[in-house]
């Protein structure tokens, strides 16, 4: 019951039903899904343990803040994680990746096409979950897991922008056609390009709103 609670918990912050720095109470929690509080507790001492909450003695549970400093750290991370797993699957086999980005990609464009930005949003995070799988690489896919919570939070909290979005897939398609044009550095470039692109857009949005 505890990991059903953790995993409500947790795509309520990924998507954005609970906002960065909100104060969590468990007993709404649990009249939320209907449980008693002991497991709400049990799922929330284990969200702290992945720094997506965070406990304060005497004052209580709060999702975490995404300061514009922790943002440009997250979008370096996926950086060096997601290029490094680029050289990884291309030094193995780039037909291969382009196979198994495929479907994302086109399901990308499709999306867009007929105005689906939720569908093409999630088409976005899969094309860069195969781009990691594509690796091989247990450990980097181990380290990936460790930020894709925040990844797929400030993705959430995007504005829903169809330019935005056609660029993204644009992108994609890019990254995939220099791989195995065999021109890897620029796809690399593409590639981080790809996510300085997010990181200005999340900037933005926090110095307009105050947060993201």
């Amino acid at each position: 019951m505890s990991l059903n609670a953790e995993t409500f918990i947790r795509e309520g912050i990924i998507k954005g039903r609970y906002a960065f720095g909100e104060r969590l109470s468990d007993r709404s929690l649990a009249a939320a899904m209907g449980i008693s509080r002991t497991p709400v507790r049990e799922a929330l001492s284990r969200l702290a343990a992945a720094d997506l909450v965070v406990i304060r003695p005497q004052s209580g549970t709060f999702v975490v803040s995404l300061t514009s400093e922790m943002i440009r750290s997250v979008c370096a991370m996926r950086g060096v994680l997601e290029c490094g797993a680029l050289r990884l699957a291309a030094g193995q086999d780039p037909e291969r990746l382009a196979a198994a980005v495929s479907v994302p990609l086109a399901g990308g464009a499709i999306a867009i096409e007929e105005g689906d930005l939720t569908r093409a949003e999630a088409m976005d995070t899969a094309f860069h979950n195969a781009l990691i799988a594509s690796a091989n690489n247990p450990l980097l896919s181990r380290a990936y897991r460790s930020i894709i919570d925040y990844v797929e939070a400030i993705r959430h909290r995007l504005p829903r922008d169809i330019k935005r979005m056609q660029r993204a897939v644009h992108q994609h398609r890019r990254i995939v056609d220099l791989t195995l044009a065999g021109r890897l550095p620029d796809a690399e470039v593409e590639l981080l390009s790809h996510v300085k692109i997010v990181e200005g857009i999340s900037a933005t949005v926090i110095r307009e709103k105050g947060s993201l």
